[in-house]
């Protein structure tokens, strides 16, 4: 039987593949709530891309290697999203507020994926 600490970055993978689902064929309810518009097929078709093709990928690759490399890999890269996050609020004047619901994603997915070094 695996332990809770196995199953963290697992769990990490699974919400990342939801997210990937979402942003593959619903793209307009990753973007909307962040402000940004399609207004094009190209748009529309990046969107896909950035939230949901390569989420996809990174999950399938994780849940299927099932390598302490790949989450660590995954965790480092949402991490450093968090970072982005951190960086946007200074230079871009982003407000906390708007920031803090990505910033939970972030830091929680790097959590689950970075816990098997924590724990």
């Amino acid at each position: 039987m695996d332990t809770l600490v196995e199953w963290l970055p697992r769990i990490g993978a699974i919400l990342t593949l939801i997210i990937g689902l979402v942003g593959f064929f619903k793209p307009r309810a990753m973007t909307n709530n962040l402000q940004i518009e399609l207004g094009s097929n190209m748009a529309m078709s990046e969107a896909r891309v950035v939230f949901g093709g390569l989420n996809l990928g990174a999950a399938i690759a994780a849940l299927l290697l099932n390598s302490a490399l790949v989450y660590i890999t995954l965790g480092v890269a949402w991490f450093f999203g968090l970072l982005a996050r951190c960086y946007s609020m200074l230079v871009d004047k982003t407000s906390f507020k708007d920031s803090l619901p990505g910033m939970v994603v972030d830091a929680s997915l790097s959590f689950l994926f970075l816990s098997g070094l924590l724990f």
